[in-house]
């Protein structure tokens, strides 16, 4: 015969899944902070090699990376728009140039930049000259073809003072018009 717990063993259990709970949660978010630096210090090694500067993490774009990467794993579909047109998920983040790499499918961080850095569009914003900071996030959903989605968003921080000069409408701007139609095939075919 199985006894079944008393109230106070489940409370007493549910304190202690609450605590797991907490502390797995807990261990996540570090270990995505420290990825998140780590993903930071691969880009900046990769623009220094092509002789520009390094970025940093920043908070900002970290949230609206997040927001497209949960809201492509939600859909199931990879997908500059799925969270909203860049130019309006970017838009209070008081940056210069910005743009978004995403992809769909690779299992590691090291497969993703790989893949970025062999695609023209995507490489060259991953080299925007003027950029300084980054977001990166990841998300999953086993239940999609892909299962793993990933968003970049890389940008010039400006001081809030300043304009935005040069942001075109829906994403990056770019003072070379190629790069310009590379983003605009990338929206629908990245």
């Amino acid at each position: 015969m199985t006894r079944r717990p008393t109230g106070a063993a489940l409370y007493a259990d549910g304190r202690v899944v609450m605590k797991v709970v907490c502390f797995v949660v807990g261990l996540a978010v570090t270990a995505t902070l420290a990825h998140a630096e780590d993903m930071a210090a691969m880009i900046s090694q990769y623009r220094r090699e092509h002789g520009l500067s390094a970025v940093k993490t920043d908070p900002q774009l970290t949230e609206i990376a997040e927001r497209q990467a949960k809201a492509m794993a939600a859909a199931g579909i990879m997908d500059h728009n799925v969270a909203g047109s860049f130019g309006s998920r970017i838009s209070g983040a008081h940056t210069g140039r910005a743009a978004e790499n995403i992809a769909a499918g690779t299992k590691t961080w090291t497969e993703t930049f790989r893949a970025w850095q062999t695609s023209p569009g995507h490489n060259a914003n991953l080299l925007q000259p003027q950029a300084d900071s980054i977001g990166v996030a990841v998300a999953r959903n086993d239940q999609t073809q892909y299962k793993t989605f990933w968003a970049l968003v890389i940008a010039e921080k400006l001081p809030k003072t300043k304009d935005r000069k040069g942001v075109a409408k829906g994403g990056a701007a770019s003072e070379n018009p190629i790069t310009t139609v590379k983003s605009f095939v990338c929206k629908f075919w990245c």
